[in-house]
């Protein structure tokens, strides 16, 4: 009877075990996300829905572009100094939370990689004198950011290779959506957000 009932015990578990493997590590919003260093909060319905859902929809889309638009609008109220860095560390939000398969993982690669190279133009000019900012965060993605300044005299140079960046982000993305007429007007949307960001490089 005792072998009968240890028996039984080790069935339930492996049962939760699997059952919480197979569980969603985490969402779009609402969850922490890899690298994201911490828990993010939204106060709209479109901000609980998993990172996993790799088809093409209005809904998906359209929470990408406002998150590009939150970041924008977030980055505008910095000293131009701090936007390269701003921008970047926002990108790298926005990819995490871009589904990583399925019609929408270009867009997720594509900005992941704009992020990375807008870090290497900010190290490039970076003013190791300058204080960092302190995020304010935005109403979509929120967190706790520090933003580096780069060398004022070397600001014209650090936006002309960030606005390049930019553009070519824009292109990929443009690029990666010919293949279909439905991803096209999708990726289309995505790179238009993605472009309008250059507005924050004019030094």
């Amino acid at each position: 009877m005792h072998s009968e009932k240890h028996g039984m015990t080790r069935a339930s578990a492996t049962v939760v075990a699997l059952a919480m493997a197979l569980a969603p590590v985490g969402t779009a919003y609402g969850q922490t996300t890899p690298g994201g260093g911490g828990t993010h909060s939204g106060t709209h319905e479109e901000n609980s829905y998993p990172r996993s859902r790799p088809s093409l929809s209005d809904y998906e889309t359209t929470a990408i572009t406002r998150n590009v638009d939150a970041v924008r609008n977030e980055c505008a109220d910095l000293d131009p100094r701090y936007r390269i860095d701003c921008l970047r560390k926002g990108l790298i939000e926005v990819a995490q939370r871009i589904p990583e398969s399925g019609d929408y993982a270009p867009a997720r690669a594509i900005i992941a990689e704009a992020a990375a190279k807008l870090g290497e133009v900010q190290r490039k000019h970076a003013d190791p004198a300058a204080e960092e900012k302190k995020s304010s965060g935005n109403a979509r993605i929120a967190a706790n950011r520090t933003y580096k300044a780069v060398k004022r005299e070397e600001l014209a140079e650090a936006m002309a290779e960030a606005t390049k960046i930019i553009e070519e982000a824009e292109t990929k993305l443009l690029r990666a959506g010919e293949n279909s007429e439905k991803r096209a007007a999708h990726y289309q949307q995505i790179a238009t957000a993605i472009g309008s960001t250059k507005v924050l490089l004019r030094s």
